[in-house]
């Protein structure tokens, strides 16, 4: 009697099928995580702008109307996702915006933070609903 080494073809086309399957679930959720993460970006390094105009504002008498703190008027973000500008200040408030280089993410509007932190406006800025998401 001989013994069959191997797979036969219908097990391997089943396995392939299953593996497509899988891919085609995960995939989309990959892509999802990897938005979030680049809008976290964006997040992250508007709370620290946030904070350095806090402290720039400690010690001086408005806000700063470019990105002094950074010698810049604009910066990258901290993953270089997106890049951060003033968009306004005064002895006050302050408003600052960060505007995607390459996402491809359906909040597309520039994310913004004033003294308050996240801002949005109509047609402007994204949607709040995009800073939890």
């Amino acid at each position: 009697m001989r013994h069959q080494k191997g797979f036969t073809l219908i097990e391997l086309m089943i396995v392939v099928t299953i593996i497509g399957i899988l891919a085609a679930i995960a995939y989309p959720a990959y892509q999802d995580y990897a938005i979030q993460a680049k809008r976290s970006d964006a997040m992250n390094s508007l709370s620290q702008a946030r904070i350095d105009q806090e402290k720039f504002r400690a010690n001086n008498t408005e806000f700063a109307d470019s990105l002094e703190l950074w010698g810049t008027n604009s910066i990258s973000s901290n993953d270089g996702y997106y890049t951060l500008t003033v968009v306004s200040n005064s002895t006050s408030s302050f408003e600052i915006k960060a505007v995607a280089g390459h996402v491809d993410d359906e909040c597309e509007e520039p994310f913004a933070v004033n003294r308050n932190g996240p801002t949005s406006g109509a047609g402007s800025y994204v949607d709040l609903d995009c800073w939890g998401r």
